[in-house]
């Protein structure tokens, strides 16, 4: 990856059943989408590790009714990875014992992620995202010149009636963001469509 950060993003969101098989088609689906892109490689290496653990956690917390949903946004200066599961119980790291087989997923995405959390979703559910450092490679300018974007002239609005004051209580900052959450409902399945493989619908 160069120093130049792309304007360019790119998102692709898909759907598939919580079954331990789709985990493998899942990580295969992004490394091919994410080089389609020309997401640099030590990024898609990482992504790929990313997906496999949170979708394997996914596939575990859901009951068989529920449809896994994920979504891939890579821009020039990360690829954020969000996954949707049918269980709104918080996610947590856990100290594995030593020779413990499982537990240590977390441990992974908090190693090779930037930062990573979770929110609920209101329709029930719960979204675990991971952002990783690295994204799309620049590309060289066009040789001709794009057509200028029209422009209007900006108007003056109204003035305020009262002073503008910013809340910044972690309620009322929850609240917006969950609302902004909710205009882009990307983890519920299309409807009147059968639910596809681990391909992604690209946006």
């Amino acid at each position: 990856m160069t120093g130049d950060s792309s304007p360019v993003i790119r998102v692709a969101v898909a759907h598939f059943p919580p079954t331990a098989a789709a985990v493998p088609d899942v990580r295969t689906s992004t490394a091919c989408t994410l080089r389609e892109w020309s997401v640099d490689s030590d990024t898609v290496n990482t992504v790929e590790l990313v997906v496999c653990e949170l979708t394997s956690n996914a596939v575990k917390a859901s009951r068989p009714e529920d449809v896994v949903a994920i979504r891939l946004t890579a821009t020039g200066e990360y690829v954020l990875v969000e996954v949707r599961d049918g269980n709104d119980t918080a996610p947590r790291i856990k100290s594995p014992d030593l020779f413990s087989e499982d537990g240590r997923g977390l441990l992974m995405v908090d190693a090779l992620s930037r930062r990573w959390s979770w929110w609920r979703v209101k329709t029930g559910g719960k979204v675990v995202w991971a952002e990783i450092p690295g994204g799309l490679q620049a590309t060289p300018p066009p040789t001709q010149a794009a057509t200028p974007m029209p422009t209007r002239t900006p108007r003056v609005g109204p003035q305020p009636t009262a002073p503008v004051v910013y809340r910044t209580d972690p309620e009322t900052l929850r609240r917006v963001a969950d609302a902004l959450r909710a205009l882009d409902p990307w983890h519920r399945t299309p409807s009147g469509r059968s639910l596809p493989e681990a391909v992604p619908h690209r946006a």
